[in-house]
């Protein structure tokens, strides 16, 4: 499980944990940065994965104007994954133009 993220004064922070097959967590260093392309509201977005790897979207999900999840194809400590990503930009939810649209679904991928 990896999470991330950056505050609002510009300071990062972040997780990183792998689980073994009994299901206990251990920490572990962050892999190498990662670009994603924009979503279709151009929020912009990164992951990780292993050094020399391209991560790719394989699915976006929900595609909204501050929030967007998709399925990735990456591979993460030497192992092939699909992966969930998600992005939140919360400068964005607090937009009034943003916050006018809350009442209105945005269109979703599903399975």
């Amino acid at each position: 499980m990896l999470y991330e993220g950056r505050r609002r004064d510009g300071t990062p922070f972040d997780l990183a944990l792998k689980f073994d097959a009994q299901g206990r967590w251990h920490d572990v260093v962050q892999p190498a940065p990662a670009a994603l392309p924009r979503t279709g509201w151009l929020i912009k977005r990164a992951t990780r994965a292993d050094a020399g790897h391209r991560p790719r979207v394989v699915k976006t999900w929900i595609d909204a104007p501050f929030y967007a999840r998709s399925a990735l194809a990456t591979r993460l400590f030497g192992e092939e994954v699909r992966a969930v990503h998600e992005s939140l930009a919360l400068g964005r939810f607090r937009s009034p133009v943003v916050q006018s649209m809350l009442p209105y679904r945005m269109p979703r991928a599903f399975w």
